[in-house]
């Protein structure tokens, strides 16, 4: 017999018909027949490539890399778990530090910064001044009522750890040493120093064409002294109410006068901004 030859397009027409016929079994709906010849299936010179296995070392492969990444997440947690001491703001509310009785009559306002130490417990070990409120009896009651806050401690590594914190202990002026009294003739700047120091407003004043006043509170001593100057009436603007300020720091004063002797006061002082010629002071 006689061995014909079948065209190649002949055998492509029947490969594509098996395809098809596979594709049209049940539970093979969508499936895909490899179009490459069986002896492709197999490594060369070598037995067949066992799917199953290659998923196994796959699945290995993602179980060793999950575990790397949970090794590791240990190391980041702790890391940012670290934290210092802090002092409880309710108990810091609760156990103000005393006002000094000097302080009141003295009309005197200072702040105290405290260093503190505390155990790995969060308890109180001690207190020392870094920075003085320029009174020792700021000093001596800011230590004190360091003594009396509840504290938390610093964590390392997610464990308790004993730790430093700095403090600031404010004690503003007495509120009623900011109150007028009636004199005779009251306290104002020296003419020469406000001409020699006028303010520096910030450009806004004039990019802006902002106008208006800023108030000065100014306590003076009866030797014509500044002891303490704060803002009373804003401008609404923070930069020019600071122009006005730093120009008051460096002007000189007299002191207000009552029954012909000089006494100390409260001068309520208007600065103006934004005019060409401001108001008459006083």
């Amino acid at each position: 017999m006689i061995a014909r030859s079948v065209p190649a397009r002949s055998r492509a027409a029947r490969r594509v018909a098996l395809v098809r016929a596979i594709e049209r079994r049940p539970g093979r709906r969508g499936a895909r027949a490899s179009l490459r010849p069986h002896h492709q299936h197999r490594a060369r010179d070598g037995p067949r490539l066992d799917e199953g296995m290659l998923m196994k070392q796959a699945v290995a492969s993602l179980v060793l890399g999950a575990v790397a990444i949970f090794a590791a997440a240990p190391v980041a947690a702790e890391h940012a778990s670290d934290i210092g001491a802090s002092v409880d703001i309710s108990s810091r509310r609760l156990n103000p530090a005393k006002y000094p009785s000097q302080a009141i009559e003295a009309c005197v306002g200072g702040t105290v910064i405290v260093l503190v130490d505390v155990d790995k417990n969060g308890e109180f070990s001690k207190a020392t001044v870094e920075r003085s409120g320029g009174q020792a009896y700021f000093d001596e009651a800011a230590l004190e009522a360091a003594k009396h806050w509840r504290y938390n401690p610093a964590m390392e590594g997610g464990q308790s750890a004993a730790g430093r914190l700095r403090i600031p202990v404010d004690f503003p002026v007495y509120e009623g040493c900011w109150a007028s009294v009636e004199v005779d003739v009251e306290a104002r700047p020296d003419s020469a120093s406000m001409k020699a120091n006028p303010p520096k407003w910030p450009a806004s004043v004039k990019d802006d064409k902002l106008r208006g006043k800023v108030v000065l509170l100014i306590q003076i001593d009866r030797d014509g002294g500044r002891k303490n100057l704060k803002v009373g009436e804003s401008s609404g603007h923070d930069d020019v109410d600071t122009a006005a300020v730093f120009a008051a720091l460096q002007w000189t004063y007299r002191p207000a006068v009552l029954d012909g002797e000089p006494v100390a006061s409260v001068l309520h002082w208007p600065v103006f901004f934004g005019q060409k010629t401001p108001p008459p002071y006083r």
